[in-house]
This record gives C-alpha cells, sequence and structure tokens, in this order.
C-alpha cells in the first residue's frame, strides 16, 4: 500500500472505530466510453439509497445516483451496493459520498490511459536475462547445458537471453513464447500507441524500432537460441533449485553440476515423462510447446519485415518447421521440477495450434492451408476451459486467452465470423455467470495468478466487443478493469507504482526491492488467491499486523506483504499481457477526443 505520514496514520487509526464503510473507485479514473461504477462495503447491515458524486475541489454535487443491493458476503461484508455514474461525462476530478464516508478523488478523462501501453515494458526490461539495463550488469553467461536429451546431455548450448520469471530467476518457454506473442499482438492491433524511447538493449536511446518491438525481439532471439534446429527445442532453463533466497542475477551462484555459477541446466523437449531428480511431470507431446515457437516466429515474421527484413526472413522456416514438429508430436508439454512436485502443468494444446496456425496464415495470407488448419483447431476447443468452468491446476489452461479465435473471426469468411463471435461469447457468458450477485461483478477464478486471468477476460472482452459491437458485456469488462485499478476489496491497485499518487503495491516479492530498495514500476502482481488456499501457506501473512486484515474475511485474500509469494509477485508474463489491452484504452481515448 502507498506509504502514509505518521499524522495520516494516527487519523487513520482513529477513523477505524467508526469506520464501518468503504467506497471503492477506479483510482486511475474513468473513461467515457466504458461505463462508471463505484462500489460500497460495509461491515454492519447498512441500508444505502441513494450516493453523490460531488466535484473534489468545490464539493459541490454534480450527480445523484441509486444505489443497487448486492451480496456483501462473497467478501466477508453485512452489506454491498454498486453505484452507477456512467451518465456523468464532463471531464474532471471527483469523489463520491455517502453520508460521512467518502471515497478518494479520481477523475473522468479520455486520457487518463494515455500512453499506458508502454508501462508494462518498464518491467519487462528488468526482468531481462543476459545483459539487464535495469543494473547495467550481464548474468548467467555460462547458459547452458543440456539434459533429458538421448545423446546430447552435458553438452554446452548458448541460450542467454530471455527473461527472468519473476523474482525467480527460472526461464520457460511456455510464458516467455507467450510474452512475445502479448507484445507482438498489441503492435498489431495498437502500433501508433507505443513509443521509441529504448534502444535494443533496453538502455535509454531511440533506434528506429517501437520500444515494445525491441522487447518482443528480445525474446525473438532467445527463443531461436533455444530452438536451434527443426526438431530440436528446448523448453525451460533452471529448476526449482533456483529457490535459495533473494540475490540478483549476477550474483547467483546456485551449483547444479557445473560449479557455482558456471551454468543451468537446459530441459530438451522430448515429448515424453521427464523430470531428472526425483518428480516427474505428465508430459503427453510437444504441441503446446512447438506452436508457442511457431505462432511467435510467425507474427514475428510479419512485424519486423518493416524494420529488419533479414530478421523477419528467418524466422518464416523456423516458423513453418515448428508447426511441423508440434502437429508431429499431439499433446501438452509441461514444466519441468527437482526438489519439489510443482511445475507449470498446461494441459491443452489445442489452442496453440490454432493460435500457431492463424498466425501462420498471417505470415502467408494466400495461402489457404493455414486457415483451413486454423478452423480445424478452434472447433476443437470453442471456450478456453477456465473461461467456462471457473476452475484450473496452476497454469493448466494456458495462455489465459486465445486470440486464435480473434484472428481467426478477422482474417475468415461470414460463417467463420459468426463462428467464432459466438465461441468468444459463450466463454464471456461464463464469466458473468459466476459474477452473479458478487458487488465487484468480478466472475474470475481465484486461482494463482488470478489477475492475469482477468487480463485475459479483458482481452477478450475489447476483442470481442469490436468484432461484434454488442454492447452486452461493457459494465462486465469496464468492474475487471476497475478491479485491476482499486474497485477491490483492499482498495489498491494491482500494478506496481502505477499510477501515481494512489493506494499501489509497495511491498512486493520482488528483487531489487530489497536488494536495492529499488522500483518495480509496471509490474503486475500475481493477484488475490482463494482464501481456503491462502490460509494453508506459511509466512505469507502479517496476521494481526496486516492492514489489509478488516478485508480478508471473503473468498480470496491479498497481502501487500514481500513474504506473499503467492499474491503480490509480479510476474513478467502477466505484465506483458496487460499491453493489448492498456494500449487499447490509450487509443480509445484518442479516438474520443478525435469526435
Amino acid at each position: 500500500m502507498k506509504k502514509l505520514t505518521i499524522l495520516a496514520v494516527a487519523l487513520l487509526a482513529a477513523a477505524s472505530v467508526s469506520a464501518k464503510s468503504w467506497i471503492r473507485t477506479n483510482l486511475i479514473g474513468y473513461i467515457n466510453t466504458l461505463p462508471k461504477v463505484a462500489v460500497v462495503i460495509a461491515d454492519t447491515p447498512t441500508e444505502v439509497a441513494t450516493f453523490d458524486v460531488c466535484e473534489a475541489r468545490s464539493g459541490k454535487v454534480v450527480y445523484t445516483g441509486k444505489a443497487i443491493a448486492k451480496d456483501g458476503s462473497i467478501w466477508g461484508m453485512q452489506s454491498a451496493y454498486r453505484l452507477p455514474f456512467t451518465e456523468l461525462t464532463k471531464e474532471g476530478s471527483y469523489y463520491i459520498k455517502i453520508g460521512d464516508v467518502r471515497s478518494e478523488n479520481f477523475r473522468i478523462g479520455n486520457d487518463i490511459y494515455a500512453d499506458a501501453g508502454n508501462m508494462p515494458l518498464f518491467y519487462m526490461r528488468q526482468q531481462r536475462c543476459g545483459y539487464n539495463p535495469y543494473t547495467g550488469e550481464e548474468c548467467h553467461q555460462h547458459d547452458g547445458y543440456i539434459v533429458d536429451h538421448p545423446t546430447r546431455t552435458g553438452e554446452y548450448i548458448d541460450v542467454r537471453g530471455g527473461w527472468h520469471d519473476a523474482t525467480d530467476q527460472l526461464q520457460y518457454l511456455m510464458t516467455s513464447a507467450n510474452a512475445t506473442f502479448q507484445m507482438m499482438f498489441a503492435y498489431y492491433k495498437n502500433p501508433d500507441q507505443f513509443t521509441d524511447k529504448f534502444d535494443a538493449a533496453g538502455n535509454k536511446g531511440k533506434n528506429g524500432v517501437p520500444d515494445i518491438l525491441d522487447e518482443a525481439r528480445w525474446g525473438l532471439e532467445w527463443m531461436k537460441r533455444m530452438n536451434p534446429d527443426s526438431a530440436v527445442m528446448f523448453n525451460q532453463i533452471a529448476d526449482d533449485r533456483d529457490h535459495t533466497g533473494i540475490r540478483e542475477p549476477h550474483t547467483d551462484m546456485v551449483d547444479y553440476g557445473w560449479g557455482p555459477g558456471k551454468g543451468r541446466p537446459v530441459y530438451f523437449i522430448t515429448g515424453d515423462i521427464q523430470g531428472i531428480g526425483k518428480y516427474k511431470n505428465r508430459n503427453t507431446g510437444v504441441a503446446s510447446a512447438a506452436a508457442k515457437y511457431a505462432s511467435a516466429f510467425a507474427l514475428g515474421s510479419v512485424l519486423f519485415e518493416k524494420f529488419d527484413p533479414a530478421f523477419a526472413e528467418s524466422m518464416k522456416k523456423k516458423a513453418v518447421d515448428a508447426m511441423a514438429f508440434a502437429e508431429a508430436k499431439p499433446g501438452a508439454f509441461h514444466g519441468v521440477c527437482y526438489k519439489e512436485p510443482y511445475f507449470y502443468e498446461e494441459a491443452n494444446w489445442i489452442d496453440d495450434m490454432e493460435l500457431a496456425a492463424i498466425a501462420l496464415h498471417l505470415m502467408e495470407p494466400e495461402n489457404e492451408y493455414w486457415l483451413k488448419r486454423a478452423d480445424y483447431w478452434g472447433e476443437l476447443e470453442p471456450i478456453t476451459p477456465w473461461m467456462e468452468t471457473g476452475k484450473a491446476r496452476h497454469y493448466q489452461w494456458y495462455p489465459f486467452v486465445n486470440v486464435g479465435h480473434y484472428l481467426l473471426a478477422q482474417e475468415g469468411s461470414e460463417a467463420q465470423k459468426a463462428k467464432y463471435e459466438s465461441y468468444m461469447g459463450e466463454g464471456l457468458m461464463h464469466i458473468e455467470n459466476r459474477a452473479g450477485e458478487d458487488p465487484f461483478y468480478h466472475g474470475v477464478p481465484y486461482h494463482w495468478c488470478s489477475n492475469n486471468f482477468t487480463f485475459g477476460a479483458l482481452t477478450q472482452l475489447r476483442l470481442y466487443h469490436e468484432l461484434t459491437g454488442d454492447e452486452k458485456y461493457l459494465e462486465m469488462e469496464a468492474a475487471l478493469l476497475d478491479w485491476i485499478f482499486g474497485c477491490n476489496p483492499w482498495g489498491t491497485t494491482m500494478i506496481c507504482e502505477y499510477p501515481e499518487g494512489v493506494d499501489t503495491p509497495t511491498d512486493p516479492h520482488a528483487i531489487y526491492l530489497k536488494t536495492r530498495n529499488g522500483s518495480i514500476y509496471g509490474g503486475l502482481i500475481d493477484g488475490p488467491l482463494y482464501k481456503t488456499i491462502n490460509d494453508g501457506m506459511i509466512g505469507v501473512s502479517q496476521g494481526d499486523d496486516d492492514p489489509l486484515k478488516p478485508f480478508q474475511n471473503g473468498i480470496a485474500v491479498y497481502h501487500d506483504f514481500f513474504g506473499d509469494f503467492s499474491t503480490n509477485e509480479p510476474t513478467m508474463d502477466g505484465t506483458a499481457s496487460m499491453t493489448y489491452y492498456l494500449s487499447t484504452l490509450s487509443a480509445l481515448g484518442k479516438d474520443v477526443k478525435k469526435k
């Protein structure tokens, strides 16, 4: 949470005796292209009929609205109401008041998300492996040594680059490929929303390439090293032996068998069950990994044609070869563990095949074969499973959104467009149905990385609206957006240090916060976790010292506490997943101004 002065803490403590209600708003503000709703929660039975929206400067009431009762018990509250004020469109600063209870100030304005798509790139650059522009240091220069290969185990291979997954320093193809694709998709959709202020190495200075493509290329270059030949792919660098405490990457001295800091294992993709230690994963094939390679290479070949034709050309054959490998060995490929039986356990792969096929069609638009193949795969998984069931194991249904459906609707026939719009709408319907009477209208499951699920839903909501013009789900879209920016039980945004001047995570589970009291600007934290899961974990709560304790009695909990790696850790792939949606909000604001 944002740091308070001693006086403010004292006043807050005194007020807490009588404060039984809290008004939650989107702390960055409200854009006029989406519905505007705040939420009031109370830990005592409270009747609310109306609410006032007041000008922040004068206190003048400019709008009076009707409160809509909802089920506060979901969040351990006695009462809860939604407070809609969409009709108020005048740009300015406001607060909401109900009796003696008032909200934080917030803005209404069409420029409040200006440049927001560039914000996540600060954290992405901080996560770079190989050379890190944040520290100015090189790390993991001895990566790595092949493991689990039938003939090449122990052989050195240069796989430097990419990103560290989170506070740990492992690197995974599944999250890195998805992050790379997500950033390229953001540029594909909103090319005029991205700036050029950093060079290819991530240092300040223009280089004639939008920064988001510099970051995506950092991922693509690493993926090329991890895929040195047509059917030779690697999935992961390091394993859970990495979990030995907080240290900066360039000081990493973990010994994987080649000497302290002298190289990490690089796991070969076999398609079979793997694990070089006691514990094994549950691989069923290679398609989920190989198709991720294919989709990223294919879209990269399209986008980099303008900036570096030779680089773009180099990815075309790799995309086709990767897809052939995926089709030869269908099935899902997991992460690998060593000390403990925990790993990324992706179970679906059909969505990856669909996305790869439609990306190959974008690369070769004259080739109808890829469009037909994409349609074939798309029909086999019409709805992303977590959207339909509300259930998932750790990263079981990954990525959290299938933009292949959108691209098929965009590129296909009228019949295909209607079909994939229907699939997308049905997935959203299930999320809405789960929201039910939740005052925050948030039907996303609170599994680990729930904020990633939220941005997956936001992406699908916005793409569905673009395709159909259907306004049915706009309130849910606004609610999920507002949730990220503070309209949630804890009244905090879910992005480190963004926006400035409001309640944001200040004690995230992040390396540089502890090693150099550094900024973690732009990192999306994991997000709230089911209370039933969190309560069974050791050391992730501050107990009675938790300033958010009054709000920890609902279905899910969140702690702004370094020790809580389950709700308060920024992740690289989750952060990358924000770039499309936030750049779209930036573009929407500009479109409103033009009108």
